[in-house]
């Protein structure tokens, strides 16, 4: 079997490059999530100050100007909320871990976790709540943001 040579981006971000399948589900997520968009914005693939360093395909932050005099490179105000993608060669434990090694501990205050084979949203809190989103409306008992499952997955067979 012949080695895979890892790309600049997943050496840099330690996950897969995404396919198809994570980049229709993230433009999903963020067009569902516009609705909030007065109260709310939504950077992706955003570079967080964690140690090691850490990309979540969604964050959620409360709206304020933006400083291009103050740029940083990674930012170190936490997000209220990360959006985790599963890719197929991820597993459910790796995002989770995310979450409490390197997201809980900076401050975010909720992570989301979505699972294409399931077609669900799994929300977990910091204080081990863990809530389950299969069809129907999410409703982040943090943010108080909510969307409706199945438009999300509308695509996947």
């Amino acid at each position: 079997m012949e080695a895979v040579a890892l790309s600049a981006y997943e050496i840099e971000r330690d996950k897969p490059m995404p396919n198809l399948i994570h980049g229709v589900l993230q433009s999903k997520i963020n067009g569902l999530l516009l609705k909030y968009q007065d109260k709310y914005m939504f950077p992706s693939e955003l570079s967080l100050a964690t140690i090691p360093s850490s990309y979540p395909d969604i964050c959620i932050y409360p709206r304020k100007k933006l400083s291009l005099l103050n740029a940083a490179p990674k930012e170190t105000e936490p997000p209220i909320t990360t959006i985790e993608i599963q890719s197929p060669s991820q597993s459910v434990d790796e995002l989770l871990n995310k979450a409490w090694n390197l997201y809980f501990p900076m401050g975010v205050q909720s992570a989301w976790i979505v699972i294409p084979a399931i077609k669900g949203i799994q929300i977990f809190l910091p204080d081990s709540k863990k809530l389950l989103f299969i069809s129907g409306m999410l409703k982040d008992p943090v943010t108080n943001i909510e969307i409706e499952v199945e438009p999300v997955f509308e695509d996947l067979e």
